[in-house]
């Protein structure tokens, strides 16, 4: 992806610290597509964007950063950003603890290439998950269809949740969902689409139908009588997305 689709907003940073931030983003292969001064615009910010990283200041003028780390997860985007939080030297954050669960980290200040390129790279490879709650509507949901507990389950589990970070995995299963998928489940990718496909036989053999209807609607080609493999995946994150 290019630069042009890496980009980055930032929060609550002050102005002299913009043309570094910048420089060091561009390095990385960002492109700082905008900036706010405040939580609430930046907030606004990233629905307007749908960038892939956020910057933010750890203390920002109507919430910190935690706070902030915490709204952007319930918000409705097609991309859940990275979220890195600037401290500095020696600053200890109230509910620090939290952060890897919301996909955030942390990088002090000042700002260098080789520090942000790290700080990066440690957000991209961290294991994808869903907040807390939206992991129990997802369970729920898959309960309500029917999806029996084997391990197709956990591969729609995990296929949902990173198509809840990123709408557009969607496009290419192949490539943005079934590989990550393998790799932590331990199966191929061909084992994975198996899993899915019979995941989803069992789910429209034994669920409910007033429920499949309401969740796909007339989504469905009557003929298949029962969605694909990437409808199921892109529905169900479209369910958790909409509940934001």
């Amino acid at each position: 992806m290019g630069v042009e689709g890496n980009r980055a907003v930032a929060v609550g940073l002050y102005s002299e610290r913009i043309p570094a931030m910048q420089r060091a983003l561009a390095a990385c292969g960002y492109a700082l597509a905008g900036r706010a001064e405040g939580g609430q615009a930046g907030l606004a910010l990233l629905s307007a964007l749908q960038p892939r990283l956020a910057v933010v200041g750890a203390a920002i003028p109507d919430m910190d950063g935690v706070a902030f780390a915490r709204r952007a997860r319930s918000q409705k985007l097609v991309v859940q950003p990275d979220i890195l939080l600037l401290t500095p030297p020696g600053l200890r954050l109230p509910k620090a603890g939290d952060l890897p669960a919301l996909g955030a980290g942390t990088l002090e200040t000042p700002i260098d290439e080789g520090r942000l390129s790290s700080a990066l790279r440690a957000l991209a490879d961290r294991p994808r998950t869903l907040p807390e709650g939206k992991a129990a509507r997802l369970d729920a949901l898959m309960d309500a269809l029917g999806v029996p507990r084997h391990p197709g389950r956990e591969c729609l589990a995990l296929a949902v949740t990173l198509a809840w970070h990123d709408a557009g995995r969607v496009a290419s299963l192949k490539e943005g969902i079934y590989p990550e998928v393998a790799r932590r489940t331990g199966l191929t990718t061909a084992q994975v689409e198996r899993a899915l496909r019979h995941a989803i036989d069992a789910a429209w053999r034994n669920g409910a139908i007033e429920h499949q209807h309401r969740i796909f609607g007339d989504t469905i080609d009557a003929r298949r009588g029962k969605p694909t493999c990437g409808e199921m995946i892109a529905q169900l994150a479209e369910e958790l997305r909409w509940e934001a």
